[in-house]
Formats: structure tokens, sequence, C-alpha cells
């Protein structure tokens, strides 16, 4: 079945940056300025005078310049705090640390009851920073749970379901650009264009059967009709020709031609699935869905036809499967399941499953990020009862956790322990 339809949503447009100052109320003020208000004591007598003390109005005076000076200048490898604001967002003032370096790789977790984004550097597990979303105007409740970054690591999004947004954070972890979104719930960046896919979360009872598309540049947003219930999963191919995305209520997926804007819907075999996630394999020829209530992994082929993907394998995993995600390589899938509290990996070529991996740290894990070289994989866990993972805040477990795993061996090499409910983990794109 092929359809069309397209809608455009409000606009919303990134607010203006702000200028970055000096701290300390010295913005404007210039070196040659500072040192003629430290020096400007060498000259308060009459020419001829002695100077009182010697050189001691001299030396204090040096004292004063080196003082001002130290205030006004930023340390060496961070970043003066704009005046009005700081790094966490408008209006926070909030430094980011030292830690932080130019071109460092860095992971983006949701803290979905805190309102909070945790930053955390990917070589040593560190918490490097934290966006707290109320000091942005946003409420408790905002709950950020995806997160996908730009290839460059120039910007990185992020969709906020209690807060019906999908906002723009710069390098800076600033916050340079929103789009309102009703339910917005996964997200799916084109690495060679400007678009960037949404679809609607899974906590929505009825939500609008359209998936939403922004131009990042801009953030405009308009929404395609994809003629099913609950659109949740959502991805898009590396060469952005195709996006996709599967109903939570309906055993069907769409295929999204981007540039003739037609869809094409599928339908599913086999049992209820619940499909909440998709990934598209590094060479484009396969794709994993993780089937929620039918606890499957499911693989389609994309070669033959990319508008209809065909259902090649359905491999058991376990109830509640999330998103999918495959290996840098191609070779493995990983799988998290909520309901056994395991990681399964899963050959893509032939769906044996390779490893169950479990331990401390690992408690309703919800997704995998690989690092570059794909040497440790880190796994986001909810450690909160699935069932009530987009429950009130208040029915909440312990601290979520990211869990950093050796993907040569399954070992947990380090837990790292955040606030309630860690959902979605982004980071910059494998090349």
């Amino acid at each position: 079945m092929h359809l069309t339809a397209r809608h455009r949503a409000a606009r919303h447009r990134e607010p203006p940056r702000q200028e970055e100052g000096w701290p300390g109320g010295v913005r404007g003020l210039r070196l040659p300025a500072l040192a003629a208000v430290a020096l400007g004591g060498l000259r308060l007598r009459a020419p001829g005078a002695p100077a009182p003390g010697g050189l001691r109005l001299q030396t204090l005076a040096t004292l004063v310049l080196f003082l001002v000076l130290g205030c006004a200048w930023p340390a060496a490898g961070e970043r003066a705090v704009a005046s009005g604001g700081g790094l966490a967002g408008e209006g926070s003032g909030a430094e980011v640390s030292s830690s932080r370096t130019e071109g460092g790789e860095y992971l983006f977790v949701c803290v979905q009851d805190e309102a909070q984004i945790a930053v955390l550097d990917q070589a040593t597990g560190e918490l490097v920073h934290t966006i707290d979303l109320t000091e942005l105007g946003y409420s408790e409740r905002a709950q950020p749970h995806h997160v996908v970054v730009e290839p460059d690591g120039s910007y990185f999004y992020v969709t906020l379901i209690g807060a019906h947004r999908v906002v723009k954070f710069d390098r800076e972890f600033q916050r340079v650009g929103e789009a309102p979104m009703e339910s917005a719930g996964m997200l799916a960046l084109d690495p060679s264009g400007d678009w960037l896919f949404v679809s609607r979360s899974m906590s929505a009872v009825n939500p609008p059967q359209r998936i939403g598309m922004i131009r990042r540049s801009t953030m405009e947003i308009e929404e395609v009709d994809i003629f099913f219930a609950q659109p949740h999963a959502m991805v898009v191919d590396r060469e952005g020709r195709f996006a996709y995305s599967a109903s939570l209520s309906a055993n069907q997926l769409a295929s999204l031609e981007v540039e003739r804007e037609r869809v094409t819907l599928t339908d599913v075999e086999g049992p209820t699935h619940a499909i909440v996630q998709f990934a598209i394999s590094p060479d484009g020829r396969l794709m994993a869905g993780s089937g929620e209530m039918s606890g499957q992994l499911l693989v389609f082929d994309l070669a033959e036809d990319p508008a209809r993907p065909t259902l090649v394998r359905s491999v058991e995993v376990g109830h509640m499967a999330f998103d999918p995600t495959f290996s840098p390589d191609g070779e493995e899938i990983w799988v998290p399941v909520k309901h056994t509290d395991e990681v399964v990996v899963v050959r893509a070529g032939t769906g044996e499953v390779v490893r169950r991996i479990s331990g401390e740290g690992i408690d309703a894990p919800h997704q995998v990020v690989f690092s570059h070289d794909g040497r440790r994989a880190f796994v986001s866990n909810n450690n909160k009862n699935p069932h009530a993972m987009h429950g009130p805040v208040e029915d909440d477990g312990g601290r979520g956790t990211v869990v950093i795993v050796d993907t040569a061996t399954g070992e947990l090499l380090d837990v790292v322990r955040l606030g309630r409910n860690v959902t979605g983990i982004g980071a910059r794109p494998l090349p």
C-alpha cells in the first residue's frame, strides 16, 4: 500500500545565541584597560616626588593587576561562562568541568525521572556535566527520553516526552533550538542531509498517526501521515533515502521514501510484536527490530526492496526486548531485554545467540551504544519496574546506571550510577 500525506506543523526557530562575555562584571574591559586601572596608582604623585615605601606601591599595583586578570581570564582548558547563563543552558549559570577536552567523545544519557541529561566521558566513565532541564524552564516531568548526535559532534537532540518537545543543544551544552511535537518519542538523524525524524512515545495512549520531520538547521517541523496507530520505532538509512517506523499496537511497519514523500505499509508475520525500535546494519542490507510483547528479535532484508522490508529471521531473546543495536562491524546485534535483566548478543548472519550478559548494574536494560573502536559497549539501565518506565515520577526504583562492557569477553568493566530511570543514551555516530 502506497500513501502520501504531509502536514506542516507550527514552526519553531532557534532562539538567538547568547553572547559570550567576561565573568565578574568585567565584560567589555580588555587587557589594556585592566592594566591601566591596575597601574594607574603609579601616577598618583607629583613629578619628582619620592615614591613612598620604595617599590611597595609598584609591587601592590602589580599584584592588583594579576588578581584582576586571574578573575577575568578563563583557566586553561575551561570556557568563560556566558553573561546571564552557563553551559547547562540559558540562565543556569553552571560551568562545565575542566576535564572537558576539545574533540572528546561523550555519552549523552537521559535521566528521565530527574529531568536531567548526564554527560559522561567515554574514555573514563566520568560524569563531566549535567543539564538540569528545570533550570531551562521545563517542569520536573519533562521526561527526556532519546538522544541522537550529529556525526561531527556539533549538536545533539533530545526528545522530552512530558514537555512535547525536541530540543537541540550545541557542543557547549547550550540549548540553541527546539521544535514542538506531541508525545515526541524516538529520533533518527539523517547523516547525509538535514532531516531529523521523530516518532511518538510509547506512553501516549492515542497519539497522532504521524511522524515528524525536522529540518535541523532551522528546527522547523512538518508531520507526515503514517496511517497506523502508535508509531514508535524510528530509523533512517545512511543515504537518507528511506525512513522506517513501526506500530506498537499492530504488526505493521512503514517505509517513507523521503524524496517522494511516499509511505509504504508492510504487514509483519508472527504473534503480536509491539516493535519498539529498529536498527540498520553498517552495510545497509539488514534491519533489526525488537518485539516487546513477542520477545523476538526480528531481522529484515533491505537489499532486495528497501520500500518493502522482508522478514528473514526471528530469534527468541526474551520478553520486553528493547532497542537493538548492530556492533560496529555488523556481525552482532545487541538486544537489551528488560524482563530478564540481560543484554542478548545475537549473530546477525545466522540468528545464533552468542552470549547473554548480566550482572551488577544491568537492571531493566534499555539501550546500547558502542565506542568507535568497538571494544566497549555502554548499556543504559532503568533500574525500575519495566511496566512503570513511563509512569509517574513518584513510582521510581533505584538509581539508573550506565554499565560499560568489554565486547570481546562480555565482562562488566564499570558501573556508573546516575539518577532515577536512565533511558536513552546517545553518542556520535560510528563512521
